[in-house]
């Protein structure tokens, strides 16, 4: 079983990767750190504690991450995600029983250590914090994933940038140049995780999980939101869920090692890049890491019907 700590910012796709991970039994969540990004902080902490009410698992630490990026003004994507941030799902009546300082995170890594995977499905800012404060333990952990960049592909934050990098790159870069065997998943994959919404519909009316009732009226709204972004689309793309399945199921995923480079200013802001080239000329002192380039979209598409209908 694979011990996670989650930092997220619920959002939709952030929430269907928390139930996916909640219902997933090669899974075991030891914490979610909230930060802002698809919402505020605030809303992500309130959207968190949402969905371990609804699974019973309030004994999941909640910890505070980010509330705004390093260097500028946060921007949130409620359009996209819904008035607070799930789908047309309220979540206003909620609040945390407990919400943990950010040191938290540090005392999770020194219990758990090479068992502990960080899966960051928001902006960097959080995970980047972690790098750059001061009796740093985070090099102790077994793995990082984190769900960021477009290669050879169209950005969706900007022509040439992924939404969380966008967000921050100057927190992404630090990621980028002080992670080491970091996990990348950009949006050449996440962009293909598309759940068809007749799918949603069946999980909802057909299966008897602590999440079916409230698929139905997250998804309906977020693939409205995406039919005006992508024309034609039937459902949605669960971008972040790519993640914990890769987590669970490597065999089905593609990665290159590769170093990541972020442009952090500019009109270029935001952009991911590395050498592909078949012999990469390489910066000296500089981490390689991974980047998933494909997968089994079929595969993914199969699992994640399969884990959402488990109990």
């Amino acid at each position: 079983m694979r011990k996670i700590l989650l930092i997220t910012d619920p959002g939709v796709d952030d929430s269907f990767a928390i139930m996916y991970a909640l219902l997933n039994p090669n899974i075991e969540v030891v914490g979610i750190v909230c930060g802002y990004g698809n919402v505020s902080q605030a809303d992500a902490l309130r959207n968190s504690a949402y969905l371990l009410k609804l699974a019973g698992r309030e004994d999941i630490p909640l910890i505070n991450g980010a509330e705004a990026p390093l260097s500028f003004p946060p921007q949130y994507f409620y359009e996209i995600h819904g008035y607070h941030g799930i789908g047309g799902v309220n979540t206003e009546h909620i609040t945390p029983a407990k919400v943990y300082p950010f040191q938290k995170i540090f005392d999770l890594i020194s219990t758990y250590g090479k068992e502990l995977t960080i899966v960051n499905l928001s902006r960097f800012t959080t995970l980047a914090l972690t790098f750059v404060q001061a009796g740093s333990n985070i090099h102790e952990v077994g793995e990082i994933i984190v769900m960021g960049g477009a290669f050879f592909v169209p950005g969706n934050s900007s022509p040439l940038a992924e939404a969380n990098v966008y967000g921050d790159p100057q927190a992404a870069k630090i990621v980028a140049t002080r992670g080491r065997g970091i996990t990348f998943v950009p949006l050449n994959v996440s962009n293909r995780a598309i759940i068809p919404l007749d799918m949603i519909h069946y999980l909802s009316e057909q299966t008897s999980t602590y999440f079916s009732p409230i698929l139905n009226p997250i998804m309906d709204y977020y693939s409205i939101q995406y039919q005006s972004i992508i024309p034609g689309i039937n459902g949605a793309p669960l971008h972040d869920v790519t993640l914990l399945s890769f987590l669970t199921s490597q065999d089905h995923y593609k990665l290159i090692s590769r170093q990541v480079f972020v442009v952090d200013d500019g009109p270029s802001r935001g952009l991911t890049y590395a050498d592909f080239r078949p012999v990469p000329e390489t910066i000296p002192h500089y981490p390689i890491n991974k980047i998933i380039f494909d997968f089994e979209v079929e595969y993914f598409v199969n699992d994640f019907v399969k884990t959402m209908s488990s109990f």
